[in-house]
């Protein structure tokens, strides 16, 4: 009897520490990963918000310089599921997602708006050249990873993040980790030295030139800082304290086009925190706890399984011996 109690015993042991493997190194793997689309719970789009104060913004129905201008951003994303169900992107586990995004000052005039078309890597985030990719309709050489969202299992260490203003990846530095309403997060900050980003005709006089028109170069810097799940890699809080600006003759600065610092509204944040904190959870549940536990309840029902087969055979064993004396 207790020969056969642990032999079953000994098969629930193996199949548990099984299981505990199967999860941690199959289906977390399978399973975690950026969804084909982030609205699938809201109708096929997500809205995020941010809210800041522009100490100056251009005007360009005055060509004057505006003052402490209240502005809110607004940003939309949508998966394209067919295009993720491509060869080239199914190979490579890519998912596409679409942008718009638009500020708009106190009177709901936008000042500024652009799109975007990244594909990435679901797990690592990284950016692919596949699918149509594009900022403001323009095919770049994308590199980095996605400026939407961080590796799932985001590591203590830099990334290089892909800036839209740049088009190209900048080294987003790991700062260390914070809590957030509860939430544990790593933080990363995105720095971007004044640079070129094109040029603009304007008329001469706007930026110190005697000519009636010059094309004034548009130079862009930013101090972005980020706050990630890192499980996740959701990115559920940004602050960004950004200046554009136009060059004159002498190279330098003439007018600003825009000096602001803008960031992820409280709304926003509690919001993204909150569904950060269950995703967090869940994770943790299938990749740690709950493979620990197989893993270790399987181990005990093991050994306990082989004890009982090996005592139940020397009691066989002796028993059987005692009756051939007797005979």
């Amino acid at each position: 009897m207790k020969r056969g109690i642990g032999i079953v015993l000994v098969g629930l042991g193996v199949f548990l520490v099984i299981l505990g493997a199967l999860l941690r190194f199959s289906v977390v793997p399978a399973v975690a990963k950026a969804p084909l689309s982030p609205g699938e719970d809201s109708g096929g789009v997500t809205q995020t918000d941010q809210s800041g104060v522009a100490s100056k913004l251009f005007d360009p129905a005055t060509f004057t310089e505006r003052t402490d201008v209240p502005l809110t951003v607004t940003r939309f994303t949508r998966g394209d599921v067919p295009a993720s169900q491509t060869a080239e992107a199914k190979a490579a586990d890519l998912a596409v997602y679409d942008t718009f995004q638009r500020v708009e000052d106190n009177a709901g005039v936008v000042v500024l708006a652009s799109t975007g078309r990244f594909a990435f890597n679901r797990v690592t985030s990284e950016l692919s050249n596949c699918c149509g990719a594009n900022v403001d309709g323009e095919n770049v050489e994308m590199s980095g990873i996605n400026p939407l969202k961080f590796p799932m299992f985001t590591k203590a260490q830099n990334y290089p993040y892909f800036d839209t203003s740049l088009n190209e990846g900048v080294e987003a530095v790991y700062q260390g980790e914070e809590t957030l309403e509860g939430l544990p997060v790593y933080k990363f900050i995105v720095t971007v030295e004044p640079t070129q980003t094109g040029t603009i005709e304007v008329p001469g006089d706007l930026v110190g030139s005697p000519l009636p028109n010059f094309v004034a170069p548009r130079y862009y810097s930013n101090v972005l800082t980020l706050w990630v799940e890192p499980l996740t890699g959701a990115i559920v809080k940004g602050e960004s304290a950004q200046l554009q600006t136009l060059r004159g003759p002498d190279n330098t600065d003439k007018v600003t086009i825009l000096d602001a610092v803008i960031g992820t509204t409280p709304e926003e944040a509690s919001a993204g925190i909150t569904y950060a904190k269950s995703q967090a959870a869940l994770i943790t549940l299938l990749n740690n706890t709950v493979p620990l536990v197989a893993v270790i309840l399987g181990v005990i029902l093991l050994v306990l399984g082989i004890v009982l087969v090996a005592t139940g055979g020397q009691r066989r064993s002796g028993a059987h011996q005692g009756g051939s004396a007797s005979a």
